[in-house]
């Protein structure tokens, strides 16, 4: 992911934007651009939002944040300087604590053994970051660089914690012929991760969820060196012959990362492309060195029970899925090989098109794992409160995938006045996994290779974007996704059309600009994917205004 915000230089002058809308949507934003000196130009940014966190209830979610940055440009050389940073807060009133009571089970009764307590989570997510980049050409060689410091926390249960990076990339683009062009670089990044480790009373006040670590801050590098050989093999024909190797410190792992692409530009209006590569996955605390912790149910029979006093003798005790990290697990890595056409039919008409084919191994899933305490007794000899048993697991690289498709998109204009973008998408993946593994089918254990099986395979939208005299846009935005059918119920999923719809009005330039903007126009209520939040049709006013 690349994201690229626009120099300073192209955002002088005044900036403001309010907008509201429905579930409590409330937003305000402010730029000012300005120039320093014939080669320096800076702005300042500050933004805040306001909205409901679900559409179905009240729970309040605020953003804020503030940045500066400031862009010199002269000749040869650049230098950009960012500084910026955030606060998000989010409360969730339907939230619940639980203490379990360290005191004998009730014989008929044992789930009194825990109490649920009525609470608001409250989900701070903080930070500030900074960032340098620069670069000068002598000759025939350029010079780039870029630093970038972040250091953010977030209070939430799965990823509660302080984060702080640092990263450092040089990089040479060097013009070696009228053929041959040579990249090269070097890369590193430190890392420093604060976690919670489980607190001494830990069965009283907790949390439904929680990650945890038993090594509460971890230190972590990754090296890289990279180089790359772009060659005009013909007039027509280019290659690019990349690699990249990349240790970390975390695992102790080091990487090979190859690339290899072909251009062929049969007319300036008509090209071909194919490539294959590989990349990796970054080995990460959450699967390695931390634990989740879910708290739950389990059903069993109660002991010494009389069916004279007790209907079944079946009672339901506190329960907790526990699922470890694991250190000795290979990364995550892909292979992908991709070719395609982009070519200009008309002056008015353009196409886009790509097969790809990709195997993925190692990916992650939790294996099938064991009932390591019941009824409050482990097999370790420690007892627990309230009767508590704990189901242990820990993830896996086990499972293996395959995934093609293609991807079709169209530009088409047929005047100055309007413009129309279509996509269609095509995608399916299978995965694999060693078969001993229950999980790998069942979704009760895990599902991890359904979970991949049971994907949609068609995507598509077609957007268009019209101005209808200069006071007057209309554009609208109509999106599909392809049903899922299984044989299991939890996998299936309806297909989902959802039409946006953007109409703005804007008298002259030096006028304000006014926008009415509904996301899911008619749509009822709906989820994105099976048994995540519900998501219905969103109205929203938004005003700006530009100074120069």
């Amino acid at each position: 992911m690349n994201i690229i915000t626009k120099n300073s230089n192209e955002t002088l002058g005044q900036f403001f934007e309010i907008a509201n809308g429905q579930y409590n949507y409330k937003e305000a934003d402010h730029r000012y651009g300005f120039q320093l000196n014939d080669f320096t130009t800076a702005r300042l940014s500050v933004k805040g939002v306001q909205s409901d966190y679900y559409s179905f209830n009240d729970d309040e979610w605020n953003n804020y944040n503030v940045a500066f940055r400031t862009d010199y440009i002269e000749d040869d050389q650049f230098l950009t300087f960012q500084l910026g940073g955030y606060h998000t807060k989010s409360e969730h009133s339907s939230w619940y604590t639980y203490d379990f009571l360290d005191q004998p089970l009730h014989p008929l009764y044992p789930d009194t053994a825990i109490v649920a307590n009525p609470s608001l989570l409250k989900d701070y997510s903080r930070g500030v970051y900074s960032s340098l980049n620069f670069g000068k050409t002598l000759d025939d060689t350029q010079y780039k660089g870029s630093f970038w410091i972040d250091n953010n926390s977030r209070t939430e249960p799965t990823a509660n914690g302080q984060y702080s990076t640092v990263n450092g990339d040089l990089l040479m683009i060097k013009q070696r012929n009228e053929q041959n062009e040579l990249t090269m670089g070097i890369g590193a990044r430190y890392t420093r991760l604060k976690i919670p480790t489980a607190k001494a009373n830990y069965y009283t006040g907790m949390q439904p969820y929680q990650r945890l670590a038993y090594e509460r801050v971890q230190r972590e590098q990754i090296y890289n060196v990279f180089s790359q050989l772009e060659t005009q093999l013909t007039d027509k024909l280019t290659s690019s012959l990349g690699v990249k190797v990349e240790h970390f410190t975390r695992n102790d792992t080091t990487e090979l990362q190859p690339q290899l692409r072909l251009h062929y530009k049969v007319t300036d209006d008509h090209q071909l492309w194919t490539g294959i590569g590989r990349a990796v996955v970054t080995p990460s605390a959450v699967d390695s060195t931390t634990d989740m912790f879910v708290l739950g149910n389990a059903i069993a029979s109660i002991p010494n029970c009389d069916l004279s006093q007790h209907p079944s003798c079946v009672g339901m005790y506190p329960a907790m899925n526990y699922t470890a990290g694991n250190k000795d697990m290979d990364n995550e890595s892909v292979v992908t090989w991709d070719a395609g056409y982009r070519g200009k039919i008309t002056d008015t008409f353009s196409l886009d098109a790509t097969v790809f084919y990709s195997e993925y191994d190692n990916l992650r899933m939790i294996d099938d794992g064991r009932w390591i305490c019941t009824y409050g007794y482990c097999e370790d000899g420690t007892t627990l409160p309230g009767g508590t048993a704990i189901f242990r697991n820990s993830y896996s690289d086990n499972l293996t995938a395959q995934s093609y498709g293609a991807e079709l998109a169209l530009f088409w204009q047929p005047s100055e006045a309007i413009n129309f973008n279509t996509s269609y998408s095509f995608i399916d993946t299978q995965a694999e996994c060693d078969s001993r593994y229950r999980t790998c089918d069942t979704y009760l254990n895990g599902g991890y290779k359904a979970l991949y099986d049971h994907q949609p395979n068609h995507y598509g939208s077609i957007q268009m974007m019209w101005t209808l005299n200069p006071q007057w846009q209309i554009d609208w935005w109509l999106k599909h996704k392809g049903s899922v059918s299984s044989s299991l119920e939890y996998y299936e999923a309806p297909a989902i059309t959802t039409l946006d719809l953007r109409v703005a009005w804007q008298q002259k330039h030096s006028w304000p600009l006014v926008e009415l903007v509904v996301d899911g126009l008619g749509s009822s209520t709906y989820e994105d994917m099976p048994n995540k939040a519900p998501l219905e049709e969103t109205v929203f006013m938004r005003l700006s205004w530009t100074t120069l």
